[in-house]
């Protein structure tokens, strides 16, 4: 089976880490793989990945020249499946894929965001199914889009329980120069609005002012970061304040913190929450629907009403206070892991679907 992907987006998040690993995993499988993606750090770590990639421009919803190219290309390479990452993928790849006359062409939608406009009802027309990793952003597709439930499949993110173990070692607290009897309160995830990462910086204070020692390690890189430092500053805590960039290993930095916190105002399915939870860490998180179908409050995390920092604050000294509920936190989250967002298990899942879908086209042509 014959794969292509594409992708828009320059930055790196979690759409692109998956596309990466599901990519990974069908070539150690025998399928073969090729990336149609917009230049930018997410083509860079591709190359470095060692897939094979075109570049498109793919500049704006309607750029015809790249709609062109993405037809000639997929037409060369005759994929048997294009998986499309979001909506301008959808307006230039769906056409491209229709008129290169591929037997299936899916969007993986990770992002709990539809507008339902006449526009996207007439480019939903040109695809064969939509993956959905949360039931809100089925419930989208359904109330604004009135998409037929067949179309609708459900393949949630996954982790690489190997990968992320909560046996992992780390050098963090030394790096970060954290001393025995101080906290480490970690998030990861881009800098950027959505994730909120101020409102751990501004609960990170308040606990401060309360007597707790800690200190905050944020993975991740993005234009919010000197923003970020700067009310580290105002606050007077940016030497309990560090910043990492973008790890390529964040099992490693999950390993080395004692409580991880996600501050997200809107999200899908947060593959950051999904590897905490396999790491076995003690989680406080916002209170959003991409959140609560990993976290049932008080079993596996605990969660909070977003941009309440007071209440942030309380969540975490709950824990602090409470050792026992912090283990039996994590214990609970890396079960519910395990039994239902397995990577691997998924990944086979969605390739033997795959190949069912392309078999039943088959017949209908014969």
């Amino acid at each position: 089976m014959k794969i292509a992907f594409l992708n828009s987006c320059r930055y790196i998040g979690g759409a692109e880490l998956w596309q990466i690993r599901f990519a990974r995993w069908l070539t150690s499988q025998g399928e073969e793989v090729r990336f149609f993606l917009r230049p930018g750090k997410f083509s860079e770590l591709v190359k470095k990945e060692g897939f094979e990639l075109k570049e498109v421009p793919m500049r704006f919803d309607l750029d015809l020249a790249s709609i062109s190219q993405l037809y000639l290309l997929l037409r060369e390479f005759s994929p048997e499946v294009v998986l499309l990452n979001d909506q301008r993928e959808l307006r230039l790849g769906a056409p491209a894929g229709r008129l290169a006359r591929t037997p299936l062409i899916i969007q993986r939608k990770g992002w709990s965001y539809l507008k339902g406009s006449f526009r996207d009802r007439l480019y939903y027309r040109l695809v064969d199914y939509v993956i959905y990793i949360t039931d809100e952003i089925k419930l989208l597709f359904k109330t604004r889009l009135r998409m037929e439930e067949e179309k609708l499949v459900y393949f949630p993110n996954g982790i690489n329980l190997e990968e992320f173990s909560p046996a992992l070692s780390s050098n963090l607290r030394q790096e970060i120069g954290a001393e025995n009897d101080e906290l480490v309160l970690g998030m990861s995830g881009r800098l950027v609005r959505q994730k909120k990462q101020e409102d751990l910086i501004r609960a990170g204070k308040l606990l401060l002012e309360r007597g707790f020692k800690l200190r905050i390690a944020l993975a991740g890189e993005g234009k919010l970061e000197p923003e970020l430092k700067s009310l580290a500053e105002r606050l007077g805590i940016s030497s309990r304040v560090h910043f990492l960039g973008f790890l390529s290993r964040v099992q490693e930095f999950l390993a080395g913190i004692d409580i991880f916190v996600f501050c997200s105002e809107q999200e899908g399915m947060p593959n950051a929450v999904l590897e905490a939870m396999a790491m076995a860490k003690p989680i406080v998180a916002t209170d959003i629907p991409g959140v609560r179908e990993l976290i049932e409050s008080g079993r596996e995390g605990l969660l909070y009403p977003p941009g309440e920092v007071n209440l942030l604050a309380e969540k975490i000294e709950a824990i602090i206070k409470n050792p026992e509920l912090a283990r039996a936190l994590g214990e609970s989250a890396r079960k519910k892991v395990e039994e239902k967002f397995d990577e691997k298990r998924l990944f086979c899942q969605l390739r033997n679907w795959l190949w069912d879908q392309l078999k039943k086209r088959e017949v209908k042509k014969s």
